[in-house]
């Protein structure tokens, strides 16, 4: 994976991201991530005082990591981001407007390797389990809510079940995250898949 730069914590969370997605959570030790780091075990709990910490920093980083990368592409990446970019778009612009909340599931190798951690990790660890859920079902779909209801608002978007709109729109782009689906597949996928969205809930919106 791309390892960010700097400092000696963030080395740390990089190797423990990738032990933690190749070996999982419960088998990785903390001298198994001294040793990939290239420091004693020891030193290690200089920076996290156990693996728990060491894991609750990681999440915090990953997660403001997803938000930031999603947001600097112009798209939503909180419910309380402005949707208004959503009801001004239309045709191939508004496809490209939604693709690029979804490109960096596809397209950023961190972001593919945090998804591959928390999903290889959520049977075995409740926690993996709740954050998978949160960050690549739960926060998806509830920014879709917020689009999908200000298109309504707008007039642009036929009233509908805008919670079961959104699991409907978010629910295959999430199977071809999961099969971690080459991005130009993808990216056709979901151009299709606006298109059809929009057939069936109105005007020429996603």
């Amino acid at each position: 994976m791309s390892q960010t730069k700097g400092s000696t914590r963030d080395r740390i969370l990089d190797e423990s991201l990738t032990l933690f997605s190749e070996k999982g959570y419960a088998a990785t030790t903390m001298r198994d991530i001294a040793e990939a780091v290239g420091m004693k075990a020891a030193s290690l709990y200089n920076h996290f005082k156990g693996k728990q910490k060491l894991f609750d920093g990681l999440i915090e980083r990953e997660t403001a990591y997803v938000e930031k990368v999603i947001r600097s592409a112009g798209a939503i990446a909180s419910p309380e981001d402005d949707p208004h970019a959503y009801s001004s778009s239309t045709g191939e612009e508004l496809s490209d407007l939604v693709w690029r909340s979804y490109a960096p599931f596809f397209d950023d190798a961190r972001i593919k390797r945090f998804m591959q951690m928390l999903a290889s990790n959520r049977y075995g660890d409740k926690r993996c389990g709740n954050l998978y859920a949160t960050v690549f079902i739960d926060r998806p779909i509830e920014l879709q809510k917020k689009i999908f209801a200000h298109l309504i608002d707008v007039g642009a978007f036929a009233p509908c079940d805008v919670e079961l709109a959104a699991m409907e729109f978010h629910g295959p782009m999430l199977m071809l995250m999961e099969q971690e689906a080459p991005s130009k597949d993808a990216r056709d996928f979901c151009a299709r898949h606006v298109e059809q969205f929009n057939r069936a809930h109105g005007k020429d919106v996603a």
